[in-house]
């Protein structure tokens, strides 16, 4: 009853950021200087590829951070199910890139499911944290501007009110049988560098929508980039479309115009940095396919079960 509950607001908060894409796209969407962003991206492959070797190299990071917690599972293993994760989490309504993700790694290289699945939740609180902060550290400095939105104050009292209700409501002792995992990786020698692995997997990510910024000009300098990306990759929390479509754009829009009031350059830009990412991890998913042709099997219930 409890996660049905749960599910349901999270749905809700999808709902309300897929409605918000709707107002946006019917009030401020300009297809003038969303091709204008486009042809300039085409026009100089040179910054199209620098981002998309920032964006690879994210993932880089995080496969390191992987193979770091998970020492057993081989560097390409973390690779291919990072690659695997993010091209299904692109083409299903719902979240289920890890499935295959842990599959992968359980069934290559051998490594008992449930393992793997830890390592794997484990690794997302790493990143939660990491984003968490991120926002929370932008949103006190750009607190100044944040609040120039009328609705900004209520939804974030509203949220909170609802936020503690839920918590209070919520059985979190299955995260109990986690709690001897983190207390051994927080201990270990690996701490540091899985955390600085995936810190700077973050910054890497941010710079496809730094450099895109610069193509049309938009005043944004990289911190605001970083805290942007944060609040966006967040937002995917409430993902009920292929790669969080509209939940992204929403977010980022929003997120843009509390630090420059151009709706229309901020849903262009966020509208085009989402086609770039959903571009990459479609070249990704053809790779990864390339390399597992029973990719889809990991999907499979009866296989990850």
């Amino acid at each position: 009853m409890k996660t049905k509950r749960i599910k349901i607001l999270m749905r809700l908060i999808s709902l309300i950021c897929i409605v918000a894409f709707i107002w946006m796209t019917i009030h401020h969407f300009d297809a003038r200087l969303l091709f204008e962003l486009m042809h300039r991206l085409v026009s100089q492959p040179w910054h199209a590829s620098y981002m998309f070797i920032m964006y690879g190299l994210a993932f880089v990071l995080r496969a390191i951070a992987w193979k770091s917690y998970l020492p057993q599972a081989r560097f390409q293993t973390c690779i291919d199910g990072l690659f695997a994760s993010l091209f299904i989490n692109h083409i299903f309504p719902i979240k289920m890139g890890d499935v295959a993700r842990i599959g992968i790694c359980a069934r290559r290289d051998r490594i008992p499911f449930m393992i793997v699945a830890e390592s794997v939740i484990i690794l997302r609180l790493l990143d939660l944290i990491v984003l968490f902060f991120f926002a929370s550290f932008g949103a006190i400095v750009y607190m100044h501007t944040v609040i120039r939105s009328a609705i900004i104050v209520p939804l974030i009292f509203g949220g909170g009110v609802v936020l503690f209700f839920v918590l209070r409501r919520i059985d979190l002792s299955w995260l109990q049988k986690y709690k001897q995992h983190w207390n051994m990786i927080w201990k270990s020698r690996r701490f540091v560098p899985i955390v600085v692995a995936i810190v700077f997997s973050w910054v890497c990510e941010a710079v496809v929508l730094f450099e895109m910024t610069k193509m049309i000009a938009f005043p944004l300098v990289f911190t605001e980039a970083l805290w942007v990306n944060s609040m966006v990759v967040g937002g995917q929390v409430f993902q009920m479309t292929p790669g969080g479509l509209a939940t992204y754009e929403a977010v980022m829009a929003f997120a843009l115009t509390r630090i420059h009031s151009d709706w229309e350059q901020a849903y262009a830009l966020a509208l085009a940095t989402h086609l770039f990412k959903f571009l990459f991890s479609y070249v990704a998913g053809l790779y990864v396919w390339w390399r597992i042709p029973t990719l889809w099997t990991f999907i499979r219930k009866e296989d990850v079960a």
